[in-house]
């Protein structure tokens, strides 16, 4: 029963960024191949072990649509929701936790950061994949690769954003104690934050080891590159 209620849990948190997150918010829901979200759902529920070469039998365009949806659903529900939440703990506890303050500050940082993050790649490096994909599919002619961009100087510089989230549970665990237990509302923000951290993993994981190779062997068949990609090690 407790499995069959998880995995209700990340059916819905993988399916729903695939629809508008409310009725004034523009854009049609999306039609997504159901094999993979099969595989994305794998992929939720597996900690080291999920074979990431499944995902790369889907095309490049189904991957990156999937993606930017994730983007999109960051931005209009998770964080605002998470945001949410740390304004109910001040307005039920004021200024009388000296952990406010450092939580506040902390997250007003964070979530710039992640939101600029997302700005730039979908400026920058969505739209680069989506001239390689036209490209495939002979969309475009006499297409010339965007001057100053490569993926490989792009993944050099793009750094684990993910891994700046746990601060704010370390500093929500380091305020906790067995003498004074944690408040509720404390609580439903760590357990948010976690979550949340735990989705931005698995989105580095699709983006850093499913989109990017594809990328870069289609950037080599067009373009002659002879980059070699490290990815980084799956941190799941």
């Amino acid at each position: 029963m407790l499995n069959e209620l998880m995995d209700t849990k990340v059916y819905q948190l993988v399916t729903e960024r695939l629809t508008p997150a409310s009725e004034g918010e523009q854009g049609q829901p999306i039609d997504m191949n159901p094999a993979l979200i099969e595989q994305i759902l794998d992929l939720y529920s597996k900690d080291e072990d999920y074979p990431i070469e499944k995902m790369r039998a889907f095309s490049m365009e189904e991957i990156l649509n999937y993606l930017q949806a994730t983007h999109r659903y960051y931005l209009t529900k998770k964080l605002p929701e998470i945001e949410q939440s740390l304004v109910h703990i001040f307005s039920k506890y004021g200024q009388s936790h000296q952990l406010l303050a450092s939580l506040a500050y902390f997250f007003n940082a964070y979530k710039e950061n992640l939101i600029a993050h997302i700005r730039m790649e979908e400026k920058e490096f969505f739209p680069y994949i989506r001239q390689l994909i036209a490209l495939s599919k002979d969309e475009a002619s006499n297409a010339k690769r965007p001057e100053k961009f490569d993926i490989q100087h792009f993944m050099d510089s793009h750094s684990p954003i993910e891994d700046e989230l746990q601060e704010v549970s370390t500093l929500i665990k380091r305020y906790s104690s067995a003498d004074e237990p944690m408040p509720l509302p404390y609580k439903i923000f760590l357990n948010q934050v976690e979550i949340f951290e735990i989705e931005l993993r698995k989105h580095a994981i699709i983006e850093d080891h499913v989109l990017v190779p594809m990328a870069l062997e289609l950037e080599k068949t067009f373009f002659g590159t002879s980059n070699t990609y490290s990815e980084r090690s799956p941190s799941q």
